[in-house]
């Protein structure tokens, strides 16, 4: 092997099974998000002083010191308070910790746009949350990526990347797989 072959294998970055991102499509749900891992779902209630009663359906996957959260809250019967429960959940985050950044996000363009809210928390902890919220559907939706402080002698430092892509299906179908 040359020595300029060699340099160029050595500068490759090292890929593991987890920097593969891979998308993971929810049709019954309406949404489609990338998770570095299998995430695991689960129920529980979702705490709302405006409307009471609503349950929400949690995918969680953890990749070295982040954890990655998708939340789905079923608004069917409350789309009205739509808005309040957005601004609230809004609200709940800036309490968490010091907002170091806030911003708009869009998903798709024109007719199709959907927009929601991303707010990054340092909280008293020592970890960073990265969280955006959209409605869509009937459905309110919170994507949260928790970097983890460090612990020990363990580096943990931030990744380069700990936020996830959501999209949603303007027409209700996604055109590649369920899970």
């Amino acid at each position: 092997m040359s020595i300029s072959g060699f340099v160029m294998l050595t500068m490759m970055p090292v890929f593991s099974p987890a920097a593969a991102w891979e998308e993971y499509v929810y049709l019954d749900r309406g949404v489609a998000i990338q998770f570095p891992v299998n995430p695991e779902a689960s129920t529980a209630p979702y705490p709302s002083a405006l409307v009471k009663g609503l349950t929400s359906t949690i995918y969680t996957a953890q990749d070295d010191n982040v954890i990655y959260k998708l939340t789905i809250v079923d608004l069917a019967g409350h789309t009205d308070a739509a808005t309040n429960l957005l601004n609230e959940a809004n609200y709940s985050l800036m309490r968490e910790g010091n907002v170091v950044f806030n911003d708009i996000p869009r998903v798709y363009q024109d007719e199709r746009s959907i927009f929601g809210t991303t707010m990054v928390v340092d909280r008293p902890d020592g970890s960073r949350m990265r969280s955006s919220l959209f409605f869509s559907k009937d459905k309110l939706y919170r994507a949260d990526a928790v970097v983890l402080p460090a612990r020990g002698d363990k580096d943990m430092t931030v990744p380069s990347r700990f936020d996830q892509t959501i999209r949603f299906p303007p027409d209700g179908r996604f055109p590649d797989r369920v899970r």
